[in-house]
């Protein structure tokens, strides 16, 4: 799935309340109308489209309650980062590692949440690392702007514009690495 389709899909805030709901295990659209407080028929028209894009697969489950229904569960993982800031716009899919090794044994039920719940707080100390690297990127960006039209070195200014996002309007003018 490309980026713009996958923006398509989570720009819905009930598309986006369901898949968090099927992470934390399969349902069918029954229980998630129920638990999202909208129609079945909402429910099922988003889940179409989802499983029609590939990030929601289904199947046929037996029910003690009556008729076989069907159960969805995510069928995808993805990281997507968006930033905008001073001279900056990106979109990025962030790609799976392709190398996840199983490990030998498995830890017992305890190590597994003590490890989860550090995988968590690494990630949390991570985003506000990179929280408070963009703000600086900001503040640079800023006094590069203020200083910008000042300078006198083309090259440099050329670099410096570029740098903000923005270009001199002159063809001619040669842009260094």
């Amino acid at each position: 799935m490309d980026i713009d389709d996958l923006l398509a899909m989570v720009e819905n805030p009930t598309r986006r309340r369901i898949l968090e709901l099927l992470t934390s295990g399969p349902s069918y659209p029954l229980q998630l109308s129920k638990e999202l407080g909208v129609s079945q028929q909402a429910v099922m028209k988003n889940l179409v489209l989802m499983e029609r894009n590939g990030m929601v697969v289904s199947y046929r489950e037996s029910s003690s309650m009556g008729p076989d229904r069907t159960v969805y569960t995510p069928n995808t993982a993805f990281t997507l980062v968006v930033d905008m800031h001073n001279g900056m716009f990106s979109v990025r899919l962030l790609p799976e590692p392709d190398d996840m090794e199983e490990p030998e044994s498995l830890p017992c039920a305890g190590e597994t949440l003590e490890r989860m719940s550090e995988i968590d707080e690494e990630i949390e100390e991570l985003e506000q690392r990179r929280s408070a690297l963009m703000s600086e990127r900001d503040r640079l960006a800023e006094y590069l702007a203020k200083i910008c039209e000042d300078e006198p070195d083309e090259n440099l200014k050329a670099k410096m514009l570029q740098a903000l996002g923005r270009t001199t309007g002159r063809a001619e003018t040669p842009l260094r690495k």
